[in-house]
This record gives C-alpha cells, sequence and structure tokens, in this order.
C-alpha cells in the first residue's frame, strides 16, 4: 500500500543516515548510542507500528529478563488466557485514530536513557526506554 512505501521509505532513509553516522563515529558512548537508536527504531518499526508479532524469542532479542517479566505479568493481569507480553506500553493508549503509526525522534539522554517521541494513530507521545549491554549487545531494561 502506498502507506507502507512511505514506512519503508522513511526506513531507509534512516538507516542510510544512521549508516553514515556509524562510519564518522568517534567514541564507544556516541557508537553505542546510534546502536541503541538502530535498535529502538526497528523494535518500533516492526513490533510496536508494524505487524510483526512480539512473541518469546523477539522479547528475548530486545529486552532483559526483568523486562520481560513486567510486560508479562502486565499482559496476564489485562487477558485470562496469558501468555504475552504487554508491548502497548511501548506506544499511546490510542485505540484508533489517524493512519499514522510513526517514531518521530529518538533523543540520547545520558545514562543510558533515550526519549522515544512517536506519533502513534495522531497521538503524539514520547516514552523513555533504558537500556543495558549484556554479552556485547544492548537490551532494554525499563521503560518509563
Amino acid at each position: 500500500t502506498d502507506r507502507e512505501e512511505k514506512v519503508q521509505d522513511k526506513m531507509k532513509k534512516f538507516l542510510t543516515i544512521l549508516a553514515a553516522a556509524m562510519a564518522f563515529s568517534c567514541s564507544d558512548s556516541e557508537n553505542i548510542d546510534v546502536k541503541a537508536i538502530e535498535k529502538i527504531q526497528t523494535f518500533y518499526s516492526k513490533h510496536i507500528f508494524g505487524n510483526e508479532f512480539a512473541n518469546d524469542s523477539v522479547i528475548a532479542k530486545y529486552c532483559t529478563k526483568g523486562l520481560a517479566q513486567e510486560l508479562s505479568k502486565a499482559y496476564d493481569s489485562e487477558f485470562i488466557d496469558g501468555g504475552g507480553y504487554a508491548v502497548w506500553k511501548f506506544r499511546s493508549n490510542a485505540q484508533d485514530g489517524e493512519d499514522i503509526q510513526v517514531v518521530e525522534k529518538i533523543e540520547p539522554l545520558g545514562d543510558g536513557k533515550y526519549l522515544v517521541h512517536y506519533n502513534d494513530m495522531g497521538n503524539k507521545g514520547t516514552h523513555t526506554i533504558t537500556i543495558v549491554q549484556q554479552d556485547n549487545d544492548i537490551f532494554f531494561d525499563k521503560l518509563d
């Protein structure tokens, strides 16, 4: 669809800019910021605003065990069947609205914190994601 093409074009531009930023990155903290921003952007585009289901392996790829447990408990308290993750906590409470769901900006705040600005069906919002590094990879550890 036209909307999917626009999202894909935005992702291509974002990844091109990201690759350029990585090529010119000087310090480890800048490199970590680039990797964290890329991981947050990918998670949102695929699993929050995209159509890919956030199953156990997806959550394990992106979240620490602590955050995974928190998302699991929140899901279980909402749905009797259990066995899922409350990934809606990464977005607004919008149930319907405009045909737009996009991350507008991700700001590094320091100390492993990133402020995600998004537009969720016309409802603009923010969340702070705190990351940690484990085994040379980046994981989401906290969501505010």
